[in-house]
């Protein structure tokens, strides 16, 4: 679904993490550092300083890796790699960097591994926020993050080496592969449309609502639906596809109504599809007004 999906598997290295330690408003939480979380054409975003410089990462839980823009890095300094592929050659267009002593508030990264790619095309056509670069979830391996919406703040575990509760009614977290050929990605149980229940990926990148692919459109009972004419372009998806636009009668987590006569949206022929392994995607429309948690060390999910 995302930008980078096909590529990001090239280069999965978790980071090295220290965070301040802030009380949590949750009991049930170990402490969280914080940082602001803003918006950048929508989706999630935060500030951060690499090298003594100020960057702008889009929180992208739809891909594995960290990726920086090649105008960033070549500001930075930063001493560029080729990104070898499955031949040993370099892939043309990709390289890789580490910066040391990445700072994203009271959050403290000893090191983060980055791919880097030239996005300036992609943002001047707006089918890539204008952001310097992402942070994808293997970021976050084994600690738990916060995306709190509504309060706008971005909140950061250290890694956990002990199981910790959740708060109520707790989807469970798995790393499928996008398609049989495609990287790991997150998805989670707990969701349900029109009451039924759907495993999904979680797509912070994703600016629509729910997204069911064709191999489920018969079972969850949503075959009118997906008959749909009406298309919407989604611009920072698959980079920028066409979806049909339908209605969805009720959009749930667990025994909670997340939305009501929401946009349902259906697979147009540009977007890339998960080979029948999960059943959606759901994105930034569903997840902001919530608080928002994903345990990666326990492999849990919820919304406040």
């Amino acid at each position: 679904m995302s930008p980078f999906l096909r590529l990001c598997a090239l280069l999965l290295v978790p980071p090295v993490l220290s965070v301040a330690q802030t009380p949590s408003a949750s009991v049930s939480l170990p402490p969280l550092a914080h940082a602001k979380l803003s918006s950048c054409d929508g989706l999630p975003c935060v500030d951060a300083v690499l090298g003594g410089k100020h960057v702008r990462l889009a929180i992208d839980i739809g891909d594995p890796s960290p990726v920086l823009s090649l105008k960033a890095a070549l500001a930075l300094g930063l001493t560029l790699q080729p990104v070898p592929g499955a031949d040993g050659k370099p892939v043309a267009g990709y390289q890789k960097a580490v910066v040391n002593n990445v700072a994203v508030g009271d959050v403290k990264f000893d090191e983060l591994k980055f791919l880097v790619i030239d996005l300036s095309s992609a943002i001047n056509k707006k089918t890539f926020p204008d952001v310097d670069g992402t942070l994808g979830y293997k970021t976050f391996e084994n600690r738990i993050l916060q995306l709190d919406y509504p309060a706008g703040v971005f909140g950061l575990s250290q890694p956990l080496t002990a199981p910790t509760g959740c708060s109520g009614f707790c989807g469970d977290i798995s790393l499928i592969t996008f398609g049989h050929h495609g990287p790991p990605i997150v998805t989670t149980t707990g969701f349900t449309v029109n009451g039924k229940p759907i495993a999904v990926q979680v797509d912070t990148m994703f600016t629509g609502t729910l997204l069911i692919y064709p191999t489920s459109v018969e079972k969850l009972g949503l075959t009118t639906e997906a008959q749909s004419k009406t298309s919407k372009y989604i611009a920072f998806t698959d980079g920028g596809v066409d979806m049909f636009k339908s209605q969805a009668k009720q959009i749930g987590f667990g025994s909670k109504t997340v939305a009501t006569g929401a946009a349902l949206y259906f697979a147009g022929p540009k977007v890339h599809l998960p080979d029948g392994l999960f059943d959606g995607t759901v994105g930034a429309d569903v997840l902001e007004p919530y608080k928002v948690t994903f345990n990666f060390h326990d492999n849990k999910f919820w919304l406040d």
